[in-house]
Order: C-alpha cells, then sequence, then structure tokens
C-alpha cells in the first residue's frame, strides 16, 4: 500500500511525529481512563471511539520520537475544562507522566506569529508549521491540512487514516 499517507509515515518516520491537540488530548484521556473516550459525556472526545485511541498508539509508536510544543500542550491542557472537576483533577495528575516523555519543542510565540501563515492559521499552527518540515504533524484538523498543504507543508489528516482503515 503506497497511499500518501504512508508515504508521510515512511517520509518522517525516522525524523519523528507531532500530535497535534485534539488528538494530543484523545491520547491524554485513552491513557487516563479508555472508558471517557466516546462515551457521549466528555463533548471533546465524542467524535472519537476507543478504536481511534488505539490507531494514534500504533501511529505513534511507528515513529522514533514523539515531539510536541508548548502550545499544543497548554491547548490539551485547557481542553480539560469540560471535564467534570474530580475526573479533571485526575486527568491532570496523569498529564505529567503521560506527555514527559515526549520532546517539547520551544517555539517562542513571536517566531511563530512571524509566519506568512499566521493571519489564516493562529498561533498554535504557526509553531505546528514551523516545524513541520522536520517532524510529521498529525491532526484530525481538515483546514490546518489544507491549509499547510496550500503553503507547501505537510501534514497528515488522522480521519484519512481512521476512513481508509474503515474501507479496508
Amino acid at each position: 500500500m503506497n497511499t500518501y499517507e504512508e508515504i508521510l509515515i515512511d517520509k518522517y518516520k525516522a525524523k519523528g511525529i507531532l500530535i497535534d491537540a485534539n488528538l494530543a488530548l484523545l491520547y491524554l484521556v485513552g491513557n487516563f481512563d479508555l472508558r471517557l473516550v466516546g462515551d457521549g459525556k466528555f463533548n471533546k472526545l465524542s467524535n472519537y471511539k476507543t478504536d481511534d485511541y488505539r490507531l494514534l498508539l500504533r501511529l505513534k509508536n511507528r515513529f522514533k520520537k514523539a515531539v510536541t510544543t508548548p502550545h499544543v500542550l497548554t491547548e490539551v491542557s485547557n481542553l480539560t475544562n469540560d471535564l467534570p472537576e474530580q475526573t479533571k483533577a485526575k486527568c491532570l495528575k496523569k498529564f505529567y507522566e503521560t506527555f514527559v516523555k515526549i520532546d517539547e519543542l520551544t517555539i517562542s510565540s513571536m517566531e511563530a506569529a512571524q509566519r506568512p501563515e499566521f493571519h489564516f492559521l493562529g498561533l498554535t499552527d504557526c509553531a505546528l508549521a514551523h516545524v513541520s518540515r522536520q517532524f510529521l504533524i498529525v491532526t484530525d484538523d481538515a483546514r490546518l491540512t489544507k491549509k499547510m498543504n496550500e503553503s507547501g507543508l505537510e501534514a497528515l489528516n488522522f480521519n484519512h487514516l481512521r476512513r481508509h482503515l474503515l474501507s479496508a
């Protein structure tokens, strides 16, 4: 199988993967309590199933290393605000344990904001664009993928992987 997705994975597997905020939230919450994924109670993960979490783990494990940015981690932390307080507190305790194994790249906000894509991508996504030649950006944000591709940058849309597996 030589799909575009496979070509991207092969191109970056020795370099590394950077998982965007929504999928990083799936990774965190799935590591914390897989029952919260797709249960309909946590709105931010209502579009995911436990199979998506497992697919994300398999994908991540294909890469030599995983990286992230402070921007992504901030968004993940903020996205946990929809959890009930007690669950959120326990989940945020798991935050460190989950992300300590992932290298954190520091891209200053001013450096990201100087990118030509800033006016249509915003800060977090520009930080991703900044490192997209070094690491494979994996997102479920179709708009981000489209805008990056239009700018000559590569990103893998997780939804394409999901669809590919469903049709296989």
